[in-house]
């Protein structure tokens, strides 16, 4: 399986999904004029995934700033990765020195998802 990798720009998100390495990477900010058509390429990649990988895989989330239409999508990309790999899935999620409103995002998506992710705080 082809990795997936799309470069960040200052409205979208850099996105490193790759198999060989079990190892998907979401980073930067993300505020994308229109997420449906930024995240469908996400989607369809980690379902592909899904369906041939069995082993130990890691989502990391290192994001500066995000918009509502992409909590929607991390959470459903993140629902998917669960599903399927349940006790084999860590999530990574990564954030600024102080910057506690993304910590207190991904702990809100880790309490909705009922599954524990890892929080670092990165230096700037």
């Amino acid at each position: 399986m082809e990795a997936l990798y799309i470069a960040n720009t200052i409205r979208t998100a850099g996105v490193s999904f790759d198999a060989e390495k079990a190892l998907l990477i979401l980073s930067g900010n993300s505020i994308p004029e229109n997420s449906d058509d930024f995240f469908q390429p996400l989607h369809t990649w980690v379902e592909e995934f899904n369906k041939t990988h069995t082993s130990k895989v890691t989502l990391r989330v290192f994001m500066t700033y995000f918009n509502t239409s992409t909590i929607r999508h991390l959470i459903s990309l993140i629902k998917k990765m669960i599903q399927a790999h349940k006790n084999d899935l860590t999530i990574e999620w990564a954030y600024e020195k102080g910057d506690e409103e993304i910590r207190d995002r991904g702990q809100d998506i880790s309490e909705v998802l009922k599954f524990d992710f890892k929080f670092e705080e990165v230096p700037y």
